[in-house]
């Protein structure tokens, strides 16, 4: 369950894991590299509502034209 602080809302990794089927290590992964914002206390990540609209509200980078050459079809 996310803990809510007023009218924030706070999602751990393991929340977001189970809640979205990805595996725990990918959203660290995306934390750490700042694909997702979000905060670390305590030795937890936490990550609002709003980051995660934000993620999804992004338009994804385009891939570099080395890796879509390789690409069969």
């Amino acid at each position: 369950m996310s803990v809510k602080i007023g009218e924030l809302e706070l999602y751990t990794v393991n929340e977001l894991s189970e809640l979205m089927g990805i595996q725990e290590r990918t959203i660290r992964e995306y934390l750490k590299a700042g694909k997702l914002r979000g905060r670390k206390m305590a030795k937890r990540w936490y990550v609002t509502e709003e980051a995660l609209r934000e993620y999804f509200e992004a338009e994804e980078p385009e891939e570099p034209e080395e890796e879509k050459e390789h690409e069969p079809g």
